[in-house]
């Protein structure tokens, strides 16, 4: 079929509006017929010449309909998504009653609208589906950079088979976590409706026109289904775009809908079988008009997407989140291999810019903070220590509270306090359980305890808590290493936190580690091991990053290519132990990948100078301080390049800050920044006559300074072309 209006070529012939224009079509007579035994829901399909007067009759309800309400949907096989959707003017939880939303306006209808009564959101353009899926790239797709913001009632992020909605190498269809586990616990308490939450790749806006939903061959799937959109930065506000009643007997249905652009896409399956729902497939196609760059076109390195970094990180992410909620759910106790590390994990990918579910990381600390003792120490539920189990739930909440911007934790605090009082004469913080791989050795309990003394001291600003941390760090500096974990702690620690002199010891040991490197590009868990395993392996390139190891190094890059080689089809990974739990190397391979972010290179910023005039760096300098931390250093040298090969180019190198504290204090360090990157760019052989510095403290911000990813946007650095 071609559109009269702009001679788009449509591929449904069947649809009800041109999936380019958005202009209605000529439409096939439509009826609404009765599904046996469920005569609360109706669907339209194509029916044979009935010469009735009750025929005519449908026929001329469903083009009044289809003239009143404009808009289409296809619907095909895969959903599983649970997120809050609002109203442009609430945020009511769509997965209880929901109040009457007005019609989305634009899309047609080939239906009435949705009631109540039948179960969907009153005033839902009503849209017949097709069984034929429109053309189009599939941007929903894994492979595709899509992904699976949240289900309802998963146990943790996509869920444990949410995947599959999207990616074939994992489980072959889809069920609600509560039924994967049913019958083995009590958690089969699930309900409609289920809803499945996408975004795609980057979590950039895309145009889409039609859902598809895929059921299993010989399982009965949804009988109705709603589709919402949201443009926000985050999965909030989500509006309803289309609904249609499905055949749940059709194992592939097309809602297909007016283009619109969208950040995320909610699913909603509103009904089905009451004992059971199971989906095969969910793909979202994205569509095109005049103007439009596709997804493709804005991101080149989509065409190398699975076989990068942030796939293979991202993937691990994905089987983290569900891995450590069922684990919770069901163990009912804290674990340091599973809260802590986990906690830690996220929130480092969080940072940078990985998709993590929020209410997944908030569970984790919540649960923690359960099973602190009253006098401050976490009760481990196991062999009645708590030293151990103390420092590293801890160690987990400073990164959840850095990574989430948390200014005054009562409950870290609280852990502080009691660490504090078991601190030896050395500045050692002890064990008094030790499990190798995760919990082995002095090095590995102080850097944790010096991680939450510095949390505890940057929302504090209290004396004690830096010095205990100083204390610490001088342990760390003068002890020696043993295994590959006792190295990774000590460098992390000493770059980190430590003084010029104590980085320089941590330099030692990164050359040290490269020394360790085994030849298929991985690192034991110690010397004397012959096998790589990914724990070790994660963590030494975690280490790097924060030595600031360049990703690009031999030995960085050939640690990349181990992990991606020996990462599971479920995303996670295992570690060469006698534990069999893949929490630990899942987290620490997430860390070691996902906590390296990508650099911007010489030629990019000259990119961006030439188009914009100037760019935005994201340098980490030592807390409250002017001093370039070493995983800031690969960043300026690109500047060098830019610079030397390009030798007419003269920068102001601008320093900006957050709201936190004064305004006079802010304008003051920003300068500094400024200046500090100044001077290392000189100290690298650039000329001081083609720079000049300045402050500009809170005054220009880019983002949002009541939110913590907002802050950390702030917090930067800009290179203008002079």
């Amino acid at each position: 079929m071609v559109c009269p209006s702009c001679g788009y070529e449509i591929p449904n012939e069947n649809a009800p509006f041109c999936g380019a224009c958005g202009k209605p079509l000529a439409a096939p007579p439509a009826v609404v017929q009765i599904r046996p035994g469920t005569d609360h829901v109706a669907k339209s399909e194509l029916q044979s010449a009935k010469k009735s007067s009750k025929w005519v009759v449908g026929i001329a309800a469903s083009l009044v309909c289809l003239a009143i309400a404009g808009g289409g949907l296809v619907i095909s096989r895969r959903a599983h998504l649970g997120t809050r959707a609002t109203t442009p003017s609430s945020a009511a939880d769509s997965s209880s009653a929901v109040s009457p939303v007005p019609a989305a306006p634009g899309p047609q209808s080939d239906s009435r609208p949705a009631s109540p009564a039948q179960g969907l959101t009153p005033g839902v353009a009503l849209v017949t589906p097709s069984p034929a899926v429109p053309a189009g790239t599939n941007i929903a797709a894994s492979d595709f950079g899509g992904e699976i913001e949240s289900v309802s009632g998963a146990y943790g992020g996509p869920g444990l088979q949410g995947e599959a909605l999207i990616d074939s190498r994992g489980q072959d269809s889809w069920q609600p976590d509560a039924i994967v586990d049913a019958p083995a616990d009590l958690n089969d308490n699930w309900s409609y409706p289920q809803e499945i939450v996408f975004s795609f790749y980057k979590r950039d806006t895309a145009l889409v026109s039609a859902v598809v939903v895929e059921s299993v061959e010989g399982v009965p799937g949804p009988d109705a289904a709603e589709v919402w959109t949201s443009r926000e930065s985050s999965a909030t506000n989500f509006r309803p775009v289309a609904a249609a009643h499905l055949a749940n007997t059709v194992p592939v249905q097309a809602i297909t809908f007016a283009p619109v652009e969208a950040r995320y896409v909610k699913v909603r399956l509103v009904s089905g079988p009451p004992d059971n729902v199971q989906l095969r497939q969910i793909q979202i196609i994205e569509a095109s008009r005049p103007g439009y760059d596709p997804l493709l076109t804005r991101h080149p390195d989509l065409a190398k997407w699975k076989a990068s970094v942030r796939h293979a990180a991202q993937r691990g992410i994905d089987w983290l989140e569900p891995a450590a909620g069922d684990w919770q759910e069901h163990k009912k106790c804290y674990g340091c291999h599973v809260q802590a590390q986990t906690m830690m994990g996220l929130a480092i990918a969080q940072t940078n810019n990985y998709v993590v579910n929020a209410d997944t990381l908030r569970a984790l600390a919540d649960f923690t903070r359960t099973k602190q003792d009253d006098d401050g120490h976490e009760k481990d539920e196991g062999s009645g220590n708590q030293l151990t189990p103390t420092h590293f739930a801890a160690m987990g909440m400073a990164y959840f509270d850095e990574g989430g911007g948390v200014k005054n934790d009562s409950t870290l605090l609280r852990y502080v306090d009691w660490m504090i009082g078991r601190v030896d004469s050395t500045g050692a913080f002890p064990q008094d359980y030790e499990q190798a791989p995760i919990a082995q050795g002095t090095i590995n309990s102080t850097a944790n305890a010096v991680t939450s003394f510095m949390q505890a001291y940057a929302q504090t600003g209290t004396a004690k808590y830096k010095s205990a941390a100083d204390q610490g760090l001088a342990f760390i500096a003068s002890e020696k290493p043993k295994t590959t974990q006792d190295k990774v702690f000590k460098v992390i620690a000493l770059s980190r936190f430590g003084d010029p002199t104590q980085r320089e010891a941590a330099a030692s040991i990164v050359q040290k580690l490269k020394t360790e490197q085994k030849a298929d590009g991985g690192w034991s868990e110690s010397p004397d091991m012959k096998k790589s395993d990914a724990f070790a392996t994660g963590q030494v390139l975690y280490a790097f990053k924060e030595a600031g190891v360049s990703p690009e190094s031999e030995e960085f890059s050939n640690g990349v290519r181990y992990l991606l080689r020996t990462q599971d089809p479920s995303g996670s990974w295992t570690g060469s132990s006698d534990r069999p739990s893949s929490f630990a190397p899942t987290m620490w391979a997430v860390i070691g990948l996902a906590g390296n972010v990508e650099l911007p290179t010489a030629d990019s910023l000259k990119a961006d100078l030439d188009k914009y005039g100037k760019v935005v760096l994201y340098i980490n300098f030592d807390f409250n301080k002017a001093t370039i931390r070493p995983d800031g250093k690969p960043i300026v040298a690109q500047v060098v390049k830019l610079m030397k090969d390009n030798p007419e180019l003269k920068l102001a190198v601008n320093g900006h800050t957050d709201n936190i504290g004064t305004a006079s204090y802010n304008l003051k360090l920003s300068e500094e920044r400024a200046g500090a990157v100044v001077n290392a760019l000189v100290v690298s052989g650039i000329s001081r006559g083609r720079l000049s510095s300045g402050g500009f403290g809170s005054g220009q911000p880019i983002a949002d300074n009541d939110t913590e990813k907002g802050r950390a946007q702030n917090r930067r650095v800009e290179l203008v072309k002079m």
